[in-house]
């Protein structure tokens, strides 16, 4: 595995692992675990995890033969507009957005809800960063897609060609941002009753990947498409898998039963120390 993707994968789990780590499963007032449908969820999120980054590995970048086939008229006509780019420093940019993002969830520290449902929040939190490295990282193996800047000829040579230049669609910067943002401002909409703080979690969630996307455009590592798909997947995804866990605010779900863990929390402390 790559390094800078490692360290991706290190972070983004880190925060999740300490929310759940910082309280016990339990049912506050807002979210709700039940056995079976976290086992699926969790099951499926590390089986296509771990099929994600093997088939990441496996594939080899594009040479400059055959970079050299690419034609320019085989590009939809509005992924026409970034073929060629390449910034740098717009691609440094968007990697701050992304790495930035990995702490939004911890803001939902600061209500009281938030801190007695810290445990089972890091677990749906876990579940989103999973299914979204599942349908991001498989798609970009399998799809294979050239990055804009591989058509661009006054590139460094060394950029052309390096790993995973085929893996532009979809950009997996926005979809995590997306998943991310839009998972911190569901969950504080659900937890917060006053509207100005709904409103600046929303305006946030909606401008973070879009930002993150311009940038990524911007630096030739996506086209226009590319990041609108992943700011659709990651939003979906950042949305509906806590929507999924609500609970009635006056109490449990209809039907609901309290799932104890137990051996979750030491097994993490190992699993993260490793």
């Amino acid at each position: 595995m790559r390094k800078e993707y490692y360290e991706r994968w290190k972070l983004s789990i880190g925060i999740a692992i300490f929310l759940i780590l910082s309280n016990q499963f339990a049912f506050g007032q807002g979210y709700e675990l039940k056995t079976a449908r976290e086992a699926i969820l969790l099951s499926a999120g590390a089986a296509g995890t771990t099929t994600s980054i093997l088939l990441r590995n496996k594939r080899q970048p594009s040479t400059l033969e055959d970079l050299g086939e690419l034609n320019l008229e085989d590009v939809f006509a509005i992924d026409q507009l970034s073929a060629g780019s390449y910034r740098k420093g717009a691609q440094v940019t968007s990697d701050i957005l992304l790495h930035t993002s990995y702490a939004l969830p911890l803001t939902l520290l600061a209500f009281e809800e938030g801190r007695a449902d810290a445990g089972t929040i890091g677990l749906i939190l876990l579940e989103t960063i999973a299914i979204n490295e599942t349908i991001t990282g498989i798609t970009k193996a399998m799809v294979r897609r050239p990055r804009p800047y591989t058509y661009n000829q006054d590139a460094p040579e060394a950029v052309r060609t390096s790993r995973g230049n085929t893996f532009s669609f979809f950009s997996g910067h926005t979809s995590y941002t997306a998943a991310l943002s839009f998972f911190t401002a569901k969950t504080i909409s659900d937890y917060s009753e006053q509207s100005n703080v709904r409103t600046l979690a929303w305006a946030g969630a909606f401008l973070w990947p879009a930002a993150t996307g311009y940038f990524r455009y911007r630096a030739g590592k996506h086209f226009p498409s590319d990041v609108f798909v992943g700011y659709v997947v990651g939003a979906s995804l950042g949305y509906l898998i806590p929507h999924l866990h609500k609970t009635d605010k006056t109490g449990e779900a209809p039907g609901a039963t309290a799932v104890q863990l137990p051996m979750v929390q030491p097994l993490f402390k190992v699993a993260f120390v490793l």
